[in-house]
């Protein structure tokens, strides 16, 4: 037993397998060897640094608590997480984010070549223009899955022309071109595919 400070000039070694460390008058702290597993912190201990707001903790026996007062830095070339990630606050990305599974904002799936909406209306509100690129030269309007209406660039067989085809997809349907007069909803031209694209307009 040493009553006061014990000062040692070289290594200590503590060379019985499950040796112990007790800390504290009342042995509330004890630091345990674990045969070739390593050290076990008694409890919901916690190593601290600087001060109590930074520290590793075993909160429980199924959760690892690491605190710190501003932030916590991991600097690695690669963090793999193998679970779920929640964060409560805002989630900040310098590089490219990867995500192959999908993405899912609300009730926005962004996954793979689509962007589903599970319910409701969507819009898209930009402040300048809004341009549609597709370089395969067509625009399809579906309805639950049916093609209804195309805006297309028109191919003549070897190339697009860049005129534009207004296109309805289904078979013997109209093109309406409506407006508003007077704050009733009027149609200017009817254009009936049915009837070799007969044309009939409003006035």
């Amino acid at each position: 037993s040493v009553a006061k400070d014990a000062i040692f000039g070289n290594d200590v070694k503590l060379l019985s397998d499950s040796s112990v460390l007790v800390f504290g008058a009342g042995s509330d702290v004890t630091l345990t060897h674990s045969d070739n597993t390593g050290l076990t912190l008694n409890s919901t201990n916690k190593i601290m640094f600087n001060d109590s707001s930074q520290f590793i903790q075993g909160s429980s026996a199924t959760v690892l608590s690491l605190g710190a007062t501003d932030e916590i830095d991991l600097t690695a070339t690669a963090i793999d997480i193998n679970g779920n990630a929640d964060v409560s606050g805002t989630l900040g990305v310098g590089g490219a984010l990867t995500a192959n599974a999908g993405v899912v904002v609300d009730n926005i799936t962004i996954d793979g070549t689509e962007i589903d909406l599970s319910s409701g209306d969507l819009t898209i509100d930009v402040a300048g223009d809004l341009v549609v690129n597709a370089d395969g030269g067509n625009l399809v309007f579906q309805d639950n899955g049916v093609n209804v209406g195309e805006l297309a660039n028109y191919h003549d067989g070897s190339s697009h022309t860049s005129d534009l085809v207004v296109a309805a997809l289904t078979q013997d349907k109209h093109i309406l071109l409506r407006g508003n007069d007077g704050g009733s909803v009027i149609t200017a031209l009817d254009l009936d595919m049915e009837n070799a694209v007969a044309a009939t307009f409003n006035s």
